[in-house]
């Protein structure tokens, strides 16, 4: 019973994650809408919506690889705090141009992103050293088809800490570097996030869908996707390095879209959240392929935030969405709204009004992508009420 009431108070803040994250979502596209500036949508949408989403999950998932549950339920809550604090000075201090409230925020979020590594250092590392052969046994092809997969999810925490680091550097703490803000993103959103939405993806579909991903495909996903964030970031729109790493993220992301695509077709269709995955999989494919003539030299009017938009309401949102309404079972609830069809329609308007936004700001046609970011707010708020609903009120 105790370890049950614990698993079960873990999970509840994976819950306050998720609807926490959702409520940031909203906000996310309600400021898109509103015509705020690119860097504060991304600074709202990276430390409230996506990263806390990722941290709540981490929390549940990653020790479960190595049969452990977290060491302590009540942590998870700490971090909550200090993100969520963090991440309300960053915000308001950058529409504020506030650098105190700016400060402020970021030694909050650095405090949380540190207490997120060491409450899961203090988890797994005694595992690890108790039993390295939970990793490193290769007797069974699934598992080694996933132990690249569970390679990564350090790899993807490294990029965190690096973020970091940058971030503070940004924010002016001495005697770390100046970093300017788009590479802070580009270790967040392209190295923490994205790739561990690889190395978990590959773990998790198997898992949910029945379905082992082959293990070329996964190989072709997860080296391009752990080697390019680093040189998106480290190089920031200089040099051959750059370029480098915008083709093998793309790789990375074609990859990534060709593994959904092959669980898609080999398992139950009927399984929603999937539907979610892959339109999302597609989104991040498309907004690679629009950096890439960018990181050359070729940049359209509207290009980099055609990029922006495919791949916060396109690919970040679709896939969180699909991945909550499979793990929540957001359709089972007792409420108005709790139907296929509800859910069906909320993946649906994000997709389509990402894609109008992206092609509104590619032709310079304001009424298609001020219509693409209403319906994705839309979408965004179905998704909030869903969750909500769900995770709070049953």
């Amino acid at each position: 019973m105790g370890a049950g009431l614990a698993s079960g108070r873990l999970s509840l803040w994976t819950r306050y994650f998720t609807m926490a994250s959702a409520l940031s979502f909203v906000g996310t596209e309600a400021l898109v809408v509103f015509g705020a500036r690119r860097t504060l949508v991304a600074t709202v949408a990276l430390f409230g919506f996506v990263c806390p989403m990722i941290f709540g999950m981490a929390y549940l998932l990653i020790p479960s690889f190595v049969g452990r549950t977290l060491v302590d339920y009540r942590l998870p809550g700490v971090h909550f705090v200090l993100a969520y604090s963090g991440a309300a000075g960053l915000i308001v201090g950058r529409m504020t141009e506030t650098s105190v409230l700016t400060r402020a925020g970021v030694v909050c979020w650095s405090l949380g992103v540190a207490f997120f590594v060491a409450v899961l250092a203090w988890t797994i590392v005694p595992a690890l050293r108790d039993r390295p052969e939970i990793v490193t046994r290769s007797g069974d092809r699934p598992q080694r088809s996933t132990r690249l997969a569970t390679a990564m999810i350090p790899v993807s925490i490294g990029y965190l800490v690096f973020g970091t680091i940058g971030l503070l550097g940004w924010a002016g703490f001495e005697p770390i570097p100046a970093v300017p803000f788009p590479a802070v993103v580009h270790y967040y959103g392209a190295g923490f996030a994205a790739l561990l939405i690889f190395a978990l993806g590959a773990r998790l579909m198997s898992g949910f869908f029945h379905v082992t991903p082959p293990r070329a495909g996964t190989w072709i996903v997860l080296v391009p996707g752990a080697v390019g964030p680093g040189l998106l970031a480290t190089s920031f729109w200089t040099g051959v390095a750059f370029r480098v790493g915008a083709v093998l993220q793309t790789v990375a992301m074609v990859g990534y879209a060709g593994l959904v695509g092959y669980v898609f077709w080999q398992s139950e269709r009927r399984r929603l959240g999937l539907y979610g995955i892959l339109l999302g999989a597609i989104a991040g494919v498309v907004a690679t392929g629009l950096n890439v003539p960018a990181a050359f030299g070729t940049v359209a009017p509207g290009q980099l935030s055609a990029h922006a938009t495919t791949i916060i309401s396109g690919f970040f949102a679709l896939t969180i969405v699909g991945y909550v309404i499979q793990f929540f079972a957001l359709t089972s609830g007792r409420f108005p709204g709790a139907t296929t069809r509800v859910a069906v329609g909320t993946m649906g308007v994000l997709a389509v009004g990402s894609l109008f936004r992206a092609g509104g700001l590619l032709i310079a046609t304001p009424v298609y992508s001020r219509g693409g970011a209403i319906l994705t707010l839309c979408g965004a708020g179905a998704y909030a009420y869903l969750v909500g609903r769900r995770l709070l009120r049953e």
